[in-house]
């Protein structure tokens, strides 16, 4: 997206497949479920080196204090965001199943859809959100 006037300067970049008008903390929840803490194994989790940065607390705490929301019920957040990533992978996992769809990569779906599900699960029984 563009602002108005000219010259032309861009004011943001939307990603309409997964656009949504909502709570800012899902945003900071899709962040926190694939950030891995020290001592925890950091190399199989993507193509980020974190080597020297925050802990997930660290990172929720200075979310909190720049933009004033509190994040004491992040795991509600980071519970919704492994679901959601699941569903979504699982769309794309189908496609590929039935042949829609030609990037291998996708074969790996399956195994991720599982494992968030798995751990949004987990987390629902392990949270201090319980009552």
């Amino acid at each position: 997206m563009y602002r108005h006037g000219a010259p032309a300067r861009m004011a943001a970049i939307v990603d309409w497949e997964m656009a949504t008008v909502g709570d800012p903390l899902l945003d900071l929840g899709w962040v926190v479920m694939g950030w891995p803490n020290p001592g925890e194994d950091r190399a199989t989790t993507g193509y980020v080196d974190y080597t020297g940065m925050p802990t997930r607390e660290d990172l929720c705490a200075r979310y909190s204090q720049a933009s004033g929301l509190p994040v004491d019920e992040i795991d509600y957040y980071v519970i919704l965001a492994r679901f959601k990533i699941a569903i979504v992978l699982e769309g794309g996992y189908a496609r590929y199943v039935k042949g829609g769809a030609d990037n291998p990569k996708m074969a790996a779906f399956g195994d991720v859809v599982l494992d968030m599900a798995r751990k949004a699960a987990e987390l629902t029984r392990t949270t201090s959100l319980r009552p």
